[in-house]
């Protein structure tokens, strides 16, 4: 609402400039990445006080009801699935990968360390990650950029562009690289699907999850090698 001179209230002028990319668009934007690596789930979280804070409503950042909520868990467990057996089993032996993550590797056999592992690659992982580098990224990216065609490829490079390095400092080179691959194929699939995020929520999830399963089962190096020997 307005004063009764017409003037923007103090909470309307805080929505616009957070909406914007004035100083508070820029500066929730730098604390958003920035806490990132403190850890993604408080990212997340102030990208949820920003929403509130800025009158977004939240399937603006991609938290859409799906059409079906089932459809959505099937495509994106699927998708995920098959996501990782590419990247595992022939894109990156392709490329020169090693055959196991070092970075994970201690979840060999241990049952008690992957179920604990579940719950966080879900919310912490696939629900905390979409919605910082898709939903909140994109949207930032498009204030920018705009909505057009090309504006959508720019938006794509760049979320992906950030998302991806971030990975370098836990799992290295290789998995910095599957994450800026991964980053291209869910930020295209994201303005593909109407800006939907819940797809790609499912399919980070089941992608992180089955990743952690075949260490736990002993059986990465069996599919780094399933295409090329």
């Amino acid at each position: 609402m307005m004063t009764m001179d017409g003037r923007l209230t103090i909470d309307q002028r805080v929505a616009r400039s957070l909406k914007g990319f004035g100083l508070g668009g820029t500066l929730s934007l730098i604390l958003v990445l920035g806490s990132v690596l403190i850890g993604v789930p408080i990212a997340a979280l102030i990208v949820l006080v920003w929403a509130w804070l800025s009158y977004t409503p939240l399937s603006e950042i991609g938290l859409k009801r799906p059409k079906s909520w089932l459809g959505a868990l099937v495509v994106g467990v699927v998708v995920g699935i098959g996501l990782k057996l590419l990247m595992k089993s022939v894109l990156l032996p392709y490329l020169g990968a090693p055959p196991t993550n070092a970075a994970f590797h201690s979840y060999q056999g241990d049952l008690r360390g992957f179920l604990i592992e579940v719950p966080q690659l879900i919310v912490l992982v696939g629900f905390a990650e979409e919605l910082v580098f898709r939903g909140y990224l994109i949207n930032r990216l498009q204030a920018v950029f705009g909505t057009s065609a090309v504006a959508g490829i720019a938006a794509v490079i760049v979320s992906a562009a950030i998302f991806g390095p971030l990975h370098y400092f836990m799992q290295g080179y290789w998995g910095a690289l599957q994450a800026t691959i991964i980053g291209i194929v869910f930020a295209g699939a994201y303005l593909l699907n109407g800006q939907r995020l819940w797809s790609l929520i499912f399919a980070h999830s089941a992608f992180d999850i089955f990743a952690f399963w075949i260490i736990y089962a002993g059986m990465e190096e069996n599919f780094a090698h399933l295409v090329f020997p």
